[in-house]
């Protein structure tokens, strides 16, 4: 039930230069970065670009491999930018870096195979890649660790589910994998490694399978939200699900108030912000909600200035930035912030 009136304001900010979805997101250095992602015509992109504050965005030289959906995480003066999806829709193991200081593009050493749908953290300077879809269309159970001053991969102990587009958070010591996909499939999947044993840890599933589910976290709790039902015929989900990390339980919360997958979604203020998405009418939408799990209530918030579903967004200085995807006139550059007031 959604109680209270809103208590968070939108921004427009200035568009990005580019149309696009499936673009990947990452701050460094103050600065927002958009990566990659697919054009109106679901091609993928080379085009880099930087919003570093004020009403302007700065194009980059272009990534040598064009890629959507790639994860990207920064450290010192790099942004790494690994796997994906290629120009021919197929998986890709390129992984490359790009050097702020010298504001040039660098091979590194591939993934092992080609994969989309890898997750990546960054943990004491080595970068962490979980999972992936194959060019068999089959998950991997991949976990390895990336040095990239030495340009070397090492494998670790190998994720108990294999899946893609899971989601992964570096909480404390421990390395938390959540959801994803098997094929067509999603899985309700819940795994931790712990860095001090060195071993993973099945925890409870996931309380309901949703494909395009969105999960966020804080230190000390994991949030699923919304996504589409199985069978797809049952529709959108209106789904909270909360799992306390220091209990190593789900509770169920209270549902969310619009039905819908495929939205933007962060941690403002210790309140869950779900943002956009898909509703079951088919169409982007703009609506917000948020939730606090101490009281178990949503909140309606302000709507998007613009509708946004298969968007990039992430939380920095404060803010939810939402950029491009789909809007109802098509791919968008749209770029909107939230914040609290």
């Amino acid at each position: 039930m959604a109680t209270g009136g809103s208590a968070m304001k939108w921004e427009s900010v200035t568009p990005m230069p580019t149309k696009r979805v499936f673009a990947s997101p990452v701050v460094h250095d103050g600065n927002l970065y958009i990566i990659g992602g697919c054009d109106a015509s679901g091609i993928p992109l080379d085009s880099v670009e930087m919003y570093s504050g004020g009403k302007k965005w700065k194009r980059l030289l272009s990534m040598p491999t064009k890629r959507a959906g790639a994860a990207v995480v920064a450290l010192g003066t790099k942004i790494v930018a690994i796997g994906g999806v290629s120009e021919t829709q197929a998986p890709l193991d390129a992984v490359e870096i790009y050097d702020t200081s010298t504001k040039t593009w660098t091979a590194m050493e591939p993934l092992g195979e080609p994969l989309l749908g890898v997750s990546a953290v960054l943990r004491d300077n080595k970068v962490l890649v979980i999972g992936g879809m194959a060019v068999d269309t089959n998950p991997r159970d991949m976990f390895v660790e990336f040095d990239v001053e030495g340009n070397k991969w090492k494998k670790l102990p190998g994720i108990p589910t294999a899946r893609y587009a899971s989601s992964a958070f570096l909480i404390g010591d421990k390395l938390y994998v959540i959801g994803g996909r098997q094929g067509k499939l999603p899985t309700a999947a819940f795994e931790v490694y712990d860095f001090n044993e060195k071993k993973w840890t099945q925890l409870p599933d996931v309380p309901s399978k949703r494909v395009f589910a969105m999960y966020a976290a804080t230190d000390t709790h994991i949030f699923s939200a919304g996504g589409l039902n199985q069978p797809a015929s049952e529709g959108f989900s209106d789904a909270c699900e909360v799992f306390d990390i220091a209990t190593g339980e789900w509770k169920l919360g209270a549902k969310m108030p619009t039905k819908r997958g495929d939205f933007a979604i962060g941690v403002l203020d210790d309140r869950l912000v779900c943002a956009g998405g898909l509703g079951n009418d088919g169409k982007p939408l703009a609506v917000v909600e948020s939730y606090c799990h101490k009281t178990d209530a949503w909140r309606k918030e302000a709507d998007m200035p613009s509708t946004h579903c298969s968007c990039s967004y992430i939380v920095h200085k404060g803010k939810l930035y939402v950029a491009g995807g789909l809007s109802l006139q098509g791919p968008s550059n749209c770029v909107d912030a939230l914040q609290v007031k």
